[in-house]
């Protein structure tokens, strides 16, 4: 055993170890680029100078090659070891001006800005010979070696050519402390992982953008008269796919709905592969990929929380029967955003030629404002909506923490240089946490992993579970967002009267109940569907919770005799899926003719599928009209609305089969002598 003092501390330790052993084994910080446990010293950096007193004598030393002696004195910041070790930092720091490890250990030591013009201020090699001795020693391949002298000197390999073995060995990858080993020239050092994760990123973007035009054309089916939408077709497959439309559908209803089987799909890829929809199959997530800045923080970053507060306001209310705040769901909002452009443009050449038609689809660009919004918050900062606000993102966030597969950062390998963080389209890489990620912020889009000098970055299988990161919900914070939801439901329903009214003035597609309400997602895929318009999105009637659900406006449209989409492509249900023959029977109102305002042309009555018109003479009023007859079978399908002339004056209108006027004429049934 040798006895030392370090900086007036005494120590007994083994002989043969280093002084920089002894102060590591002793939390003692002595600064260097050189030096690894694994390796051999080398005294290359000179920055693990200190002072050494022995047998009378005091020198500066490097402490990573300089062995322990018995009455040892060694002290680690006197002012010339201080000194020296700032000029041998600037000389580094001149050498390579942009590189954090350097730029790091250099601040340390006093040194901001280098003295001297960089040669190649790109340059990120500090000729420290840790790659040299890791060939060596470790792999022992000896393929790299120094070349040259002075400012010409370099690290390669012989004849500065790539050597096979280079592309499985990587052993001296991890040992390198800026990561400049993969930019050798000529070396070709890791090229091939980092091939593969280019080729990983690559097939995440072909995926990604393939889910959106999938996306996109199932919706152009959905929207072009329901061409291919019977049955067999999934033109509701994202919907489908939703593991929140899936939850809060069944909540609200209170039963199972086996329509949403394959939200279970998603839910064991989540379980495996983290939170992979957000990166390689959300249809918003792709448009917003296509813009903004990435590696831009916003400093409010506690932000992150208010998606988890919207996704406990959405189930509390669908555990009240609610789901009127699904429209700040994802897959809703790019469904109502792309439409609101190409339904009005439908609706233009339908309505074009009546008299009343001033603003075509007013309501749909209403219903297009949260997609609009999305994308001006995305020019706040990238993907600012998925980080802050999606509720969907939360949820599969949430199931992310559990996952196989997880993003994982070698602390040995990784340099620090922020690489992965500038590059992060979520900004969910904290350089505060060392460069690790919270699960449920990544979304396993793996372009971090492209531009890591160091192969640190990997996506492999590890512990499950993970939960106290910063940004994750409190028990106290859950709580309270379940008791303010609560008590706004209970706020918003105090108006009972007047809020069963508003629910019973409107009329719905066919075949909707009681419970519509409590399994409308309000996704609108029913109003695309519809190739007579006559479902529309409801604004300001039906009360605040049929905000965007649909609506059946025979002003708009009619409900076609021969078609049954709208129960076809419902993903809740709400609209159940009726045959022809069942949906021809479902009632939705009863029309009602105007005697004050019909001009007599009969439209109606020729025009009803339903043959439910009678010829009547109206006392006081000279000619002949149509009228409904009682108990004729009328469905409220709006045909007789759409053909008439006299839409502005109201001369027939449908309404709620309970709440049909009466009729304040007297009449006769009109004989025709013939």
């Amino acid at each position: 055993m040798v006895n030392l003092t370090i900086n007036g501390k005494n120590y007994e330790v083994a002989e043969g170890k280093t002084v920089l052993d002894v102060a590591r084994e002793n939390d003692i910080y002595i600064p260097t680029l050189c030096n690894h446990k694994d390796l051999s010293p080398y005294g290359a950096c000179r920055l693990c100078l200190v002072e050494s007193k022995n047998n009378g004598r005091s020198a500066i030393v490097t402490s990573c090659n300089t062995q322990v002696s018995e009455g040892m004195v060694i002290e680690t910041e006197t002012s010339d070891v201080t000194q020296t070790r700032k000029v041998m930092a600037d000389f580094i720091l001149s050498r390579c001006p942009e590189v954090p490890a350097v730029q790091r250990i250099a601040a340390y030591l006093g040194v901001e800005k280098p003295s001297f013009a960089s040669v190649d201020p790109k340059q990120d090699c500090i000729l420290c010979g840790l790659c040299v001795r890791a060939c060596d020693e470790v792999a022992e391949n000896h393929v790299i070696g120094f070349k040259g002298r002075a400012p010409d000197r370099v690290v390669t390999t012989a004849f500065n050519t790539h050597e096979a073995i280079c592309d499985t060995c990587n052993q001296c990858v991890p040992y390198c402390p800026t990561g400049a080993i993969t930019h050798l020239g000529g070396t070709e050092i890791g090229k091939t992982e980092k091939a593969k994760d280019r080729v990983w990123k690559r097939v995440r973007i072909v995926v990604q953008y393939a889910a959106l035009v999938l996306f996109l054309v199932l919706m152009g089916l959905t929207l072009t008269t329901g061409i291919g939408s019977g049955p067999g077709t999934p033109i509701n497959l994202f919907s489908r796919l939703n593991p929140l439309q899936a939850l809060t559908a069944m909540v609200g209803a209170r039963e199972f709905i086996g329509n949403y089987w394959p939200a279970l799909i998603t839910v064991a890829v989540t379980l495996v592969f983290g939170r992979v929809w957000c990166a390689w199959f959300c249809p918003l997530g792709a448009v917003l990929e296509l813009f903004g800045f990435k590696g831009r923080r916003i400093k409010a970053q506690w932000l992150r929380k208010v998606k988890y507060v919207v996704l406990f306001t959405i189930l509390v209310m669908a555990a009240f029967g609610s789901l009127a705040f699904m429209y700040f769901e994802p897959i809703t909002i790019i469904i109502r955003g792309i439409t609101t452009g190409a339904k009005p443009l439908m609706e233009y050449f339908q309505m074009v030629d009546k008299k009343d038609f001033i603003w075509p689809g007013f309501s749909w660009w209403m219903i297009g404002v949260p997609f609009v919004l999305v994308l001006l918050l995305n020019l706040v900062e990238k993907r600012f909506w998925c980080r802050y606000l999606c509720p969907l993102g939360a949820l599969i966030g949430l199931g992310s923490k559990f996952s196989w597969i997880k993003r994982r950062v070698d602390q040995m390998s990784c340099v620090k240089c922020g690489e992965c963080a500038k590059i992060c389209p979520m900004g969910a890489i904290s350089p505060e946490n060392d460069y690790k990620s919270d699960p449920a912020e990544c979304i396993m889009c793996m372009d971090c992993a492209v531009p890591c000098p160091k192969l640190a970055i990997s996506f492999e299988k590890g512990q499950l579970g993970g939960w106290n990161y910063e940004f994750d919900p409190s028990r106290r914070e859950a709580i309270a967002t379940v008791a303010t939801s609560a008590i706004a439901i209970g706020l918003l329903a105090t108006d009972v009267g007047k809020v069963k009214a508003a629910k019973a003035s409107v009329m719905r597609p066919p075949g909707a109940g009681e419970d519509f309400l409590a399994k409308c997602i309000r996704c609108d895929q029913c109003i695309e569907a519809c190739p007579g318009h006559i479902i529309q999105p409801a604004i300001t009637k039906g009360g605040w919770e049929s905000l965007f659900t649909p609506i059946m406006d025979p002003f708009s449209g009619r409900c076609e005799y021969d078609c049954n989409l709208c129960g076809q492509v419902c993903p809740s249900h709400a609209i159940p899926p009726l045959s022809l023959e069942e949906k021809r029977k479902a009632v939705i109102g009863i029309a009602k003719v105007n005697f004050d305002t019909c001009v007599r042309c009969m439209d109606c009555k020729d025009n009803c599928p339903y043959d439910c018109f009678e010829l009547v003479e109206v006392e006081g009023l000279r000619g002949v009209f149509p009228r409904v007859k009682d108990n004729s079978g009328c469905v409220g399908c709006g045909v007789c609305v759409d053909v008439c002339p006299k839409q502005d004056t109201l001369a027939i209108d449908v309404y709620p089969k309970d709440q049909v006027p009466e009729e304040i004429f007297a009449y006769t049934l009109y004989e025709d002598e013939d």
